[in-house]
């Protein structure tokens, strides 16, 4: 067949879908703690997992732990309660839904320095993920969404400081109790040994 010249086709019957532009979203449900992994990419060690939005949509999440060049990743831990009200204990955070949305998030902007972070060893970082996926209700992901067409197509990464985008920067926020049972929102926060969050004010 001449693809140049060839214009007459049957019925289509297994198309697959084309695969739609990246965009900068929140990606909230549940985590599928049995699919958390590590593997190793072009650029660095990475922490798979997926996350279940409903109705049989999952999207697969991406987080660097280790630079391409085996540097420590910098992180910082922060954690807090939450109140919201007219909860439930069975719904400690409300009537869950979950979905993509859109969103907003610059780490300059919600008061965290350089000085905040340092460096953490991949095993160290994927031991603190996987621990915080075991205690949750669900969770929030932060970074750049893509769908490349087919089951099992979607997935969100660059789930850290993006000094190329602003108010776009990536983050784990983990849902669950502490251990008093007090509703808390944990959040991660990475960034690469190169990148510098004041660099982010001359965006």
């Amino acid at each position: 067949m001449n693809y140049y010249t060839e214009h007459r086709y049957a019925e289509p019957l297994h198309l697959t879908p084309a695969a739609t532009p990246e965009r900068y979203a929140a990606v909230v449900g549940a985590a599928v703690v049995s699919t958390e992994h590590e593997i190793m990419g072009r650029d660095g060690e990475h922490c798979q997992f997926y996350v279940d939005i409903g109705n049989g949509v999952r999207y697969q999440v991406d987080v660097n732990i280790q630079s391409s060049d085996g540097q420590a990743i910098e992180m910082y831990v922060g954690a807090e309660n939450v109140d919201p009200v007219g909860v439930t204990p069975d719904e400690p955070f409300g009537t869950p839904q979950y979905g993509v949305f859109p969103a907003s998030l610059g780490y300059a902007g919600i008061g965290l320095a350089d000085a905040m972070f340092a460096p953490v060893s991949a095993v160290r970082i994927a031991q603190q993920i996987e621990a915080a996926l075991a205690q949750s209700t669900f969770v929030a992901v932060y970074g750049f969404t893509f769908d490349d067409g087919g089951p099992g197509g979607k997935g969100i990464h660059d789930t850290h400081l993006n000094v190329a985008h602003a108010d776009q920067d990536g983050a784990l926020a983990i849902y669950g109790k502490d251990a008093s049972g007090q509703p808390q929102r944990k959040w991660f926060f990475f960034k690469f040994a190169e990148d510098h969050i004041a660099s982010q004010q001359a965006r």
